[in-house]
């Protein structure tokens, strides 16, 4: 009797368990567009914004924009605006753990960078799926130039895929020299405090109202304007962001599309050497790097951000004409 007892029992345990663990999988949402949000991979749901030609226009090209720490999607206005008119779509997504995601809690905090890499990556195939057959390139700003970067590097498997990838603002290092001691001083109290916040200012050891983000703002300034802004980060999303700093040059090496860098020799994160050392480290024959001498880090919120579009829509014209000569 008593293996009987035993024996309903663990059948019981594991029924529950099936039926709990097939549950848990049904409220998993698959990957989608819908209005206005988006679901990702793990169906966390975040904003996203687009921007398409004039009714009854189709556009010739899509660019998926993927903003900075502390920014979001509306970052990407002046593109915008400007790029709709030349028939190239715009697409722009919110980051989780930044400004604009809907869990509070989780704002200035990841997990794990691959999140982000795998976000992009779900994000270009819905694009994809809802565009076929249009080329779509991707730009990143500052945080969002990583990750292109090293979802192009390490995730899709088809090198030609996007068709274009711009890294604007690159954090290509840092300009702040950190030691071997402190960068394992910070690994380490990511991993037994991961939640612990920090801003900006406390970790670079200045003051934030004096960071030159534009020409004519600092970083406090251009935050103090932001309904986004995140004012403190997890150690544990900085630790992240410093292991892809780490593996920037072996994902640099990967790529094999059209690559523009967009610069400014001002930038508060990154030297222009370090710049250059990057660029150097790409391995695509079609690659191109533009100086812009009269902005700071924020290029499309800087005095030269017509150039940069301007920039931005004769490079892709340019890389298109190429496609189209080669078939």
């Amino acid at each position: 009797m008593s293996r009987f007892i035993i024996s309903t029992v663990w059948l019981l345990s594991f029924l529950a368990c099936v039926t709990s663990c097939s549950s848990l999988r049904r409220t998993v949402q698959r990957p989608a567009l819908a209005h206005g949000q988006w679901t990702s991979y793990d169906g966390k749901v975040m904003p996203y914004q687009k921007w398409l030609p004039s009714e009854g226009s189709r556009p010739h090209a899509i660019v998926i924009a993927v903003h900075g720490l502390s920014g979001a999607s509306s970052d990407f206005w002046f593109i915008a605006d400007a790029l709709p008119k030349q028939g190239v779509g715009v697409y722009a997504y919110d980051l989780r753990g930044q400004g604009n995601d809907p869990v509070v809690s989780q704002r200035g905090d990841i997990r794990s960078a691959n999140q982000w890499l795998h976000d992009l990556e779900t994000f270009h195939l819905l694009v994809k799926k809802a565009h076929p057959r249009l080329p779509i390139f991707w730009y990143g700003e500052s945080m969002g130039s990583l990750i292109c970067l090293h979802t192009a590097g390490r995730l899709l498997s088809d090198r030609h895929d996007p068709a274009g990838i711009v890294l604007a603002s690159p954090v290509a290092g840092l300009r702040m020299t950190v030691s071997d001691f402190r960068r394992w001083l910070l690994d380490t109290a990511a991993r037994f405090a991961p939640r612990t916040r920090f801003t900006l200012g406390e970790l670079a050891g200045v003051d934030e109202s004096k960071i030159q983000v534009t020409s004519q703002t600092t970083h406090g300034e251009q935050m103090n304007r932001t309904p986004h802004h995140v004012s403190s980060f997890s150690l544990r999303l900085l630790a992240e962001l410093g292991r892809l700093l780490d593996l920037n040059a072996d994902a640099a090496r990967q790529l094999r599309m059209p690559v523009l860098f967009l610069a400014s020799p001002h930038d508060v994160i990154s030297t222009p050497e370090q710049v250059q050392s990057l660029f150097a480290q790409v391995r695509s024959p079609r690659k191109r790097l533009l100086w812009y001498t009269k902005s700071h880090h924020l290029l499309l919120h800087d005095v030269q951000r017509a150039e940069v579009s301007r920039d931005l829509q004769n490079w892709i014209s340019r890389v298109l004409s190429q496609r189209s000569s080669s078939r």
